[in-house]
């Protein structure tokens, strides 16, 4: 599933590339058809990101101003320039657009844009309340500068579930997942099986200020993973120090990696480094 620093970079690329333009809204699949013809011919105005979810806001006619899009396990958005070029994404077999959820175009010529959506959980257009509802069920993300981590540790602290499952519920930590939650505990020093009411508030912190520095450095790099000081990286592609990487030594101590099946999906952690 995209993690909460892929969906702030879709919507820097939104901000950056389609804010200001009056957009030509299509859905070759057909599921957002009706969607789509309430967004053509309108302007954006304005791309935020929240978590996992994206809103964009378009000015112009009456109706839902805003467009909420919650990728899931398998969406993305795929971007083009006027020749058709892919300028970021992943390549998707042949030329069917049968998979596209929705499809947004702006500019002329040579300075054509498009943003195809395809594998979307959500693509729905709300309105502002809604959109104030589902902020509110969501908790603190750390890459907006505005967040409130004892928000977070609120929830957190009353929980006797381990902290590795704790850091995927969004209403703890919105936008974090399988990565964040084996790498910001490493980081801290703090095993994720420890249950949330035996974290300390002082130790919450630093989990918390570990989520801000990565996943803000992941949006700055335009969505790509790293977490490794440059001392632990020997060779190209360690950019982790736990993630998949059960069995293997632990890139600080030497020490193997465990991993167990935590809240559905495996975590990882280093039993030198991360003290029970």
């Amino acid at each position: 599933m995209p993690e909460g620093h892929v969906v702030h970079v879709d919507a820097r690329r939104f901000g950056q590339r389609l804010r200001g333009h009056t957009v030509r809204a299509s859905s070759p699949q057909g599921r957002f058809a009706a969607g789509a013809a309430a967004l053509d011919g309108r302007r954006l105005t304005a791309a935020e990101a929240y978590g996992k979810h994206l809103f964009l806001r378009f000015g112009g006619r009456s109706g839902p101003p805003l467009l909420h899009v919650h990728l899931g396990l398998i969406g993305g958005w795929n971007w083009y320039d006027g020749s058709g070029e892919l300028l970021a994404g992943r390549r998707f077999r042949g030329p069917d657009d049968s998979a596209v959820r929705l499809r947004l175009r702006a500019g002329r010529g040579a300075a054509v844009v498009t943003a195809e959506l395809r594998g979307a959980m959500l693509c729905e257009l709300i309105d502002m309340e809604h959109a104030a509802m589902i902020h509110t069920r969501l908790g603190p993300d750390p890459i907006r500068g505005n967040a409130d981590s004892r928000r977070g540790w609120e929830r957190l602290h009353r929980s006797s579930a381990a902290l590795g499952t704790l850091l995927l519920r969004q209403d703890v930590v919105a936008g974090a997942g399988l990565i964040w939650r084996c790498e910001a505990p490493f980081a801290a020093h703090i095993d994720p099986r420890r249950p949330g009411r035996a974290v300390t508030e002082i130790e919450w912190q630093a989990i918390w200020a570990a989520l801000q520095t990565m996943m803000r450095a992941a949006v700055r790099r335009g969505g790509a993973e790293r977490t490794t000081r440059s001392e632990h990286r020997a060779s190209w592609g360690d950019e982790l120090y736990l993630f998949r990487r059960g069995g293997e030594p632990c890139r600080v101590c030497g020490t193997p990696i465990e991993s167990q099946q935590m809240g559905g999906r495996l975590v990882w952690w280093c039993p030198s480094c991360q003290p029970y």
